[in-house]
This record gives C-alpha cells, structure tokens and sequence, in this order.
C-alpha cells in the first residue's frame, strides 16, 4: 500500500539527520524541562522549609504568585476533573440504552453534499479519474473558482435555477 507520505528520519540511512533531530529534540525537552524542575524544586523548598528540595531563588513575590498558580491549576484540574467525570458517566448511560443517543452529524446531508461537490467539480475540471490521474493540469481563466464558490455550492447557497446544483 502506497503512503501519500515519508518521513526521512524513520527510513534506512539518513544518519545525520537522524543524529541532528534527535539532538534538536533533546535540547528542546532540557529547555522546557529545566525551569519546570527549579521551580518546584524551589517551591518544594518553600512549602518544606528547605527539607526538601533545593531554593533556587528566594523572591517573596515569587512565592505568592506559585502559590497563586498552584490555587489556579488545583481549580482548572478539578474543572477537568468534574468535565471528565460527567462525559464518562453520559457516555455510560448511552451505552446502556439509558439515554438517547443523538446524532452528531446528518449523513444523509453530508453525502449530498459530497455528491455536489463532485458533481459540481466534475462540470468544471472534468471527470474524476482524469482529475486523479492526470499530473499537470492547466486551468483555464473561466475554471478559476470565486471566493467561497465551493463552500456556497455545497451548502446549498446558490439558487437550483443558477448553475442547476
């Protein structure tokens, strides 16, 4: 089966790049990682009195405002907390045949609208195996799309009686 994608670094060879991305990507995680670490490490040091961890820094203001971040992060996890709690037990109920399961998208209104998309596409640039088979393709002035023309075409803005879509 042929991919419509390659990736140099997980094929054969290509050592130095191989060696040059992984050094990148090591270099980024220390970059993000060693703040993360002096911070609490610091904090950690605050909240035991030195017991634990290592200060870093002793910024009185420094203090507040993590202790400030540690109240807000605590109030975002517990947000997620209940979010993912409640998606769980909805999800659960749905799948006892508890709840009604409605629909998230209309299928019968996605095929027309794939029908008059190709339709629509075929009209102005041909059939669609000359269209996936063909490598260069010269457009011609009158084939150049408007703004929005396929968006307008699939959603059904056009009037039927203009373009017969």
């Amino acid at each position: 089966m042929k991919n419509n994608y390659h990736d140099m670094y997980f094929e054969h060879h290509h050592w130095l790049l191989k060696i040059r991305q992984t050094l990148i990507m090591l270099l980024s995680w220390c970059i993000l990682l060693i703040p993360i670490i002096i911070t609490i490490s610091t904090y950690l040091a605050y909240r035991t009195n030195g017991h634990q961890g290592h200060f870093f820094w002793y910024y009185a203001e420094g203090f507040r405002e993590l202790n400030f971040l540690v109240i807000i992060l605590l109030f975002a996890l517990g947000i997620i907390g209940v979010f993912c709690i409640t998606m769980g037990y909805i999800q659960a109920q749905r799948t006892r045949g508890l709840t009604t399961k409605w629909p998230m998208f209309d299928i019968n209104k996605s095929h027309l609208q794939r029908q008059r998309a190709e339709s629509f596409m075929t009209k102005q640039f041909g059939n669609p195996k000359m269209r996936t088979n063909t490598r260069n393709f010269i457009v011609k002035p009158e084939q150049n799309l408007t703004k929005n023309q396929l968006r307008d075409i699939v959603n059904n803005h056009i009037g039927d009686d203009k373009d017969g879509f």
